[in-house]
């Protein structure tokens, strides 16, 4: 849950205190309530999708400069699109988001004063960049905010895993990773074929994993295994 993260990562806490609608989704940062103004310079409301990196278990980092954005190419006052976002039309499903649909993805990092670029250093840094970018024409235009201190309500979480899964997110297979969640999967047979396939299995979120092989386990057939051998009496 969000909270949890933002009690091990000032930035985000800071996105929080500050008035962000922010939540996490699946090893994602979500920030609704972005205003931006669409082509006809109507004022419209949409939303900031930034992947997550993790540092040790409890800190998290930005992946990269890129965010992903549900919503219409943000335009200046005039209707002419705002400049310095590359990117383009992109689609992202996320697993307990349903009101957030991606629609674009936008690349822009920082510019330095000696005119070289560089990446952010933390969430803050980031989000705020881009909202800056994003919601300038609408806050002008509209008065509007993306400070809302709006409490989203997030969907629990029970992973499997002990540690944080960033590989279905940066996969971008989340959606499709969900749909293992509850399930109870059965390999008959871990020789050299099973025992890979529980390998790979033990890496995705399924509920239960059932191993049926009555063969004896030897050291000359360890070779077939992957993993660590581990004597249970």
């Amino acid at each position: 849950m969000f909270l949890e993260l933002a009690n091990h990562n000032k930035d985000l806490s800071d996105l929080l205190e500050k008035g962000y609608a922010i939540t996490e989704d699946h090893g994602y940062v979500v920030v609704r309530d972005i205003p931006y103004l669409d082509s006809s310079g109507g004022c419209q409301i949409g939303a900031i999708v930034a992947l997550i990196s993790d540092v040790d278990g409890k800190r998290v980092k930005p992946h990269d400069h890129q965010v992903f954005f549900a919503g219409s190419h943000p335009c200046e006052m005039d209707g002419t699109p705002i400049k310095g976002l590359g990117g383009g039309p992109t689609t992202l499903a996320l697993a307990s988001s349903p009101d957030v649909v991606v629609q674009r993805s936008f690349s822009n990092k920082l510019m330095m004063e000696n005119r070289t670029l560089r990446d952010y250093r933390d969430f803050f840094e980031k989000i705020e960049h881009y909202v800056t970018i994003i919601s300038g024409p609408a806050k002008e235009k509209c008065g509007a905010t993306p400070y809302t201190f709006r409490v989203v309500e997030e969907t629990p979480t029970n992973s499997v895993f002990k540690f944080r899964d960033t590989l279905t997110s940066r996969a971008q297979i989340v959606d499709l990773s969900a749909k293992f969640a509850d399930d109870v999967v059965a390999v008959i047979g871990l020789g050299g074929t099973g025992s890979y396939v529980l390998d790979f299995l033990i890496k995705t979120p399924v509920k239960e994993i059932r191993g049926f092989d009555f063969d004896e386990f030897h050291v000359h057939t360890a070779y077939r295994s992957p993993g660590r051998l581990q004597r249970l009496n």
